[in-house]
């Protein structure tokens, strides 16, 4: 059966889902790590060592979740009730993370560990489900990738709000008292992420149904890890992702110790948002005439160049930093959409081949992924910030401003040509996926 174009206020609803994920995403990959240094008083290894920890433990349980929505059955779908019931847990998990209550050194450890494992898992309960939606509200390939281009715009939309507004927020809130105003900041935060999560169970529906099978998580798995498309996807993933963490985790630091400003990050924020929405109609451009696989090719090469070229900025000059964040940002945000609309393919791939419908598992194996990039990044920043001489609030010695610039330039810029090279190893190009649809459709028609 084919399914009929989706409505854009369903498509909307889809998206949105994304906003509510990144107002906590957002806050978690930019804030946390500077707020655990230099407010809880964590060191940076440290708090690298935690962040990949965690990540570990929650990659694990993503692959369970994976296996538990290929299984839900409900009145609301196999995904949609994990956006209700799941969503209040996340924003209590977020609220937790951020309300670090005062202690000896090996307590403050405890908590964070405690509490941010519990985020991550609690954010997976909600972002797994939600990963594997398009793949039942549609299956039609282009109006996956439309979703995907809608999901992005709401989740760079999101980031340039949090990202722009949360030091003017905690301050506000907080006073002088920059710990209590991440506490209050966050709670507002987790309040409407919460609430969007609903609006987004709401105004979706899923149309692809469900198949009846047993569960098979060792063959699943096995088929998934079988073939090209899931390994070259996952490795790209997970390279991304590190990049996205190191320059994330990172840019605080920068700003506050490279370009002595902090009060200048919303700018920055604002160059990197907007780079990253013009980046998403510029994919959605090229998709509709070119093979979405060769764009996000072209993207990550010209990504790498220009991240190099960041090292050589004048860190007191707001015209360079901002501009070339733009146009990094430009074409990273070309990449991560058809990076996410890849997912039910991947799934579709595996159908056919096998015969069962994977998406859950597609979409937690490859969040696996995802998390495992996220962890190592953490890992990476947390080490270099150690090994070019980080230390908190104090001016930094001139190898650590060297180093601080490194790792906001040829760091990120080497994920992005790894990412380069495997896609020439991809084989679900445009044309194989249209070849896919119809053996797809009479084998599902068959059953």
């Amino acid at each position: 059966m084919i399914t009929s174009p989706i409505p854009f206020k369903e498509k909307f609803a889809f998206g949105m889902g994304d906003f509510a994920s990144t107002l906590i995403f957002a806050t978690v990959t930019t804030f946390l790590m500077f707020y655990y240094t230099d407010i809880y008083g964590i060191s940076a290894a440290a708090v690298g060592t935690l962040i990949f920890v965690a990540r570990g433990v929650d990659a694990v349980w993503d692959v369970f979740l994976g296996t538990m929505v290929d299984r839900t059955k409900s009145r609301w779908g196999q995904c949609r009730p994990y956006l209700l019931f799941g969503a209040p847990v996340l924003g209590i998990c977020a609220i937790a993370v951020f309300s670090a209550p005062a202690g000896s050194d090996s307590f403050k450890l405890v908590y964070a560990y405690t509490t941010y494992i519990a985020l991550m898992m609690a954010y997976s309960l909600v972002n797994i489900p939600y990963g594997a939606m398009p793949a039942l509200l549609t299956d039609d390939v282009r109006d996956r990738t439309k979703l995907a281009m809608i999901r992005t715009f709401c989740a760079y939309t999101c980031s340039i709000l949090v990202n722009t507004t949360m030091l003017k927020l905690v301050s506000v809130l907080g006073g002088d008292n920059r710990q209590l105003g991440y506490q209050y900041a966050i709670i507002l935060i987790a309040v409407a992420s919460s609430l969007i999560f609903w609006f987004c169970f709401a105004g979706t529906k899923e149309r692809v149904k469900p198949m009846a099978q047993e569960m098979h998580v060792k063959r699943d798995i096995g088929t998934l890890l079988g073939k090209r498309p899931w390994w070259v996807m996952a490795i790209c993933c997970i390279f991304i992702s590190m990049a996205l963490t190191i320059v994330s985790g990172s840019t605080l630091y920068y700003l506050t110790y490279v370009v002595g400003d902090e009060s200048r990050a919303p700018l920055f924020f604002l160059a990197t948002g907007i780079g990253m929405v013009s980046g998403i109609l510029l994919s959605s451009t090229l998709t509709r005439r070119y093979c979405k696989l060769r764009v996000m090719q072209a993207a990550s090469i010209l990504a790498t160049l220009l991240y190099i070229s960041f090292y050589f900025v004048d860190p007191q000059s707001s015209i360079q930093i901002n501009g070339l964040t733009f146009f990094i940002n430009l074409f990273g945000g070309c990449v991560y959409p058809i990076m996410v609309s890849m997912i039910p393919d991947v799934a579709d791939d595996a159908e056919l081949r096998s015969g069962r419908r994977m998406v859950g598992l597609t979409a937690s194996t490859i969040a696996f992924a995802i998390k495992f990039g996220l962890g190592i990044g953490a890992v990476i920043a947390g080490l270099l910030l150690t090994y070019v001489g980080y230390r908190p609030n104090v001016p930094q010695t001139a190898e650590a401003i060297v180093g601080l610039k490194l790792i906001m330039s040829a760091v990120p810029a080497a994920g992005k040509l790894i990412v380069f090279t495997l896609l020439f190893f991809y084989p679900l190009h445009q044309k194989r996926l249209d070849e896919i649809q119809p053996l797809l459709r009479a084998a599902r028609g068959a059953t």
